[in-house]
């Protein structure tokens, strides 16, 4: 013991305050990097719950907005299959013989449905009896009309969905 503390006699005194300098640094970094680390994990910890508190929520969302779509679309489909028995009500057979339903006609609706362009000059061609009549024509308009009026719906719902999840979002991030 006594040659130990011989030694330490023959060392400068600014080398303890070095050495004193050193481990206050050290402990000062030990400690810092000690709260960061805490800091951290509580902010992990606070994100997983909310998201999870925004999951178990836009799960809801979900089941909330598919359930009023699926519920929707079946009543526009009952709509949209009652107006096509209903066809005949409205336009009877008389009104299909006495209208003509021009080969012009049926290639403008037919391009217009496909989306593509028609040729600007009309031929001879287009002014014969196309063979379809005004009751087919009423009866694919409403398959078609209902068809969009599905689109429709669907975007609604879809909007819905994500104004709810976000809304979801919103509050979770809040609290």
């Amino acid at each position: 013991m006594m040659a130990v503390l011989g030694m330490l006699r023959i060392v400068p005194s600014w080398c303890y305050w070095i050495l004193a300098l050193v481990v206050l640094c050290l402990g000062c970094e030990i400690h810092g990097a000690g709260r960061v680390q805490a800091k951290w994990d509580a902010e992990k910890r606070s994100a997983q719950t909310v998201a999870q508190v925004v999951t178990a929520g836009q799960d809801v969302v979900l089941r909330q907005v598919v359930t009023n779509y699926v519920d929707r679309v079946k009543t526009i489909t009952v709509q949209g299959e009652t107006r096509i028995k209903e066809v005949p009500i409205y336009v009877t057979a008389e009104d299909d013989a006495a209208c003509s339903i021009n080969a012009g006609f049926v290639r403008m609706w037919n391009a217009a449905n496909a989306g593509a362009t028609i040729s600007p000059d009309p031929g001879g061609a287009d002014e014969a009896p196309s063979g379809v009549s005004l009751s087919d024509t009423a009866a694919q308009h409403d398959r078609e009309a209902t068809y969009t009026h599905q689109l429709e719906e669907q975007l609604i719902k879809l909007q819905d969905a994500v104004s709810g999840i976000q809304a979801v979002a919103a509050t979770a991030a809040s609290k």
